[in-house]
């Protein structure tokens, strides 16, 4: 059998032209995952050996599976955002396209009351993991989600367990793992001593950006830093909604792994069990749990503590036609932003462009990573910056006077202005969290299939391709 590092050698060496190698090569090099670096190369052996040792029968790996009104979903090994199409074998990594097709199902059956995920996952691609967790936080207020962590749920494993119902793990089980990571590979050295070199003739100054056969340079790493940084805030906010804890809660475990009741005390776990123990008391009688709504995670109280948020620093005034407003309390602050550590700049320096690095440095500060590259090509001056710090704080107050902290990230990012985001968040909150796609258990339906498998994965995806 081989080892992790010599698949590696494998994936990374010249000549190996082979689709599934190509397919893992762009999911991995250059892109934002969360997963646990320990795993990283065992992460990608599992990826490749069935592709590349000849292993499987054929069969489609069987995603979920209903045992009575529970339906259990098995979620192991690495994960991709879309279901790979792995030759001459049936172990194609879990993917979260075949997640949600599954809670298709799950939504579209009345008889499925509790949904069962059974964890042992070290994470997997970013692209597309908190469209699927928010699905879940969603569902969670209609049927009830449990993630059974045995062994470990790390990264974005760990995500998909926040975003349940409650966190069930073995005394052995470990959790955590919320940070972000991006690998650059570099080869311009193994070039040179192949006598090529490359040379990339481009329009647009980041276009080439962290290209492999040149060094990675400062624009590129801020650019990444950037990304990674813009993540992690969506990561870290997304589980401290789910879960209802504190942002800095989550960021102070600094992406590092709990096990066993230590994440019960940590509030990243609710109980201590075993798959068989869950199993046998779901089956047993009424399984009583308080859910927790999508909205009431982010203010941190349950369905039956409340169904609306009161929200104390919120005007919220809603009348016909009008979306209605939110104006944040001005005298409250979200700690720790970069007002009270960084001086602020000189008058008379004002006008002058910030050196790349006071850029990265400030941009980081304020939580404006993913702008560095735009600040840094533009040249902004200090006072561009104050600026932008201004808005991003403003917005951060907005959306944390609506409860909904988890949207100021996305907000600041993408450069949404003042109005805008006052004006969707009073939208969001007069909505409501009462939209539910589930079907009443009373509805006279067919029931659906009993299991997903990736076979059934790829024949929607091409229907919806044909239509």
């Amino acid at each position: 059998m081989s080892k992790p590092t010599g698949i590696l050698q494998r994936l990374f060496s010249r000549g190996q032209g082979g689709p599934l190698v190509q397919q893992i090569y762009s999911r991995v090099v250059n892109r934002p995952l969360l997963v646990e670096p320990g795993m990283a190369e065992a992460l990608i052996d599992g990826w490749l050996r069935g592709g590349l040792d000849a292993g499987g029968d054929g069969q489609p790996r069987q995603i979920m599976e209903k045992v009575g009104h529970i339906a259990v979903l098995e979620v192991s090994g690495a994960m991709t955002a879309r279901a790979m199409e792995v030759p001459m074998c049936g172990t194609a990594p879990v993917s979260y396209e075949g997640l949600m097709l599954a809670f298709d199902d799950i939504e579209a059956d009345a008889n499925i009351t509790h949904v069962v995920l059974r964890l042992e996952t070290p994470g997997g691609e970013a692209a597309q993991v908190f469209d699927l967790t928010d699905r879940m936080a969603k569902l969670r207020e209609n049927i009830t989600l449990i993630a059974m962590v045995d062994d470990y749920a790390y990264s974005g494993g760990y995500a998909i367990a926040a975003a349940c119902s409650e966190i069930w793990v073995t005394r052995t089980g470990g959790v955590g793992s919320v940070g972000v990571v991006i690998g650059h590979r570099d080869v311009s050295e193994q070039n040179a001593k192949a006598g090529i070199k490359w040379t990339y003739v481009h329009s647009g100054a980041m276009k080439v950006a962290g290209n492999p056969n040149e060094p990675l340079s400062e624009e590129a790493r801020g650019f990444m830093q950037g990304e990674s940084d813009r993540l992690y805030e969506l990561f870290t906010s997304s589980v401290a909604a789910y879960r209802g804890l504190d942002v800095e809660q989550v960021k102070a475990t600094e992406a590092g792994l709990v096990f066993g009741e230590a994440a019960v005390s940590a509030g990243l776990a609710d109980h201590l069990g075993t798959f068989r123990d869950l199993m046998a008391e779901l089956q047993g009688g009424v399984y009583a749990r308080k859910r927790l709504t999508f909205e009431g995670a982010a203010a941190g109280v349950s369905q039956e503590e409340s169904t609306t948020a009161t929200l104390e620093s919120v005007e919220l005034n809603v009348e016909e036609g009008d979306g209605g407003t939110v104006e944040a309390d001005p005298d409250s602050e979200v700690p720790g932003t970069v007002e009270e550590t960084q001086d602020q700049p000189d008058a008379a320096a004002d006008a002058q462009p910030l050196e790349a690095a006071a850029i990265a440095e400030q941009c980081q500060a304020a939580g404006l990573s993913a702008l560095t590259a735009t600040a840094i090509k533009d040249g902004w001056t200090a006072t561009q910056m104050q600026a932008a710090v201004e808005r991003a704080q403003e917005i951060k107050n907005l959306c944390t006077a609506a409860r909904l902290p988890q949207l100021a990230a996305g907000y600041i990012n993408a450069g949404t202005g003042i109005e805008v985001v006052r004006q969707e968040l009073a939208s969001r909150l007069a909505a409501g969290p009462n939209l539910s796609t589930r079907h009443s258990a009373s509805t006279k339906r067919e029931a659906s299939s009993p299991t997903t498998t990736y076979a059934s994965v790829y024949a929607r995806r091409n229907a919806r391709k044909a239509t």
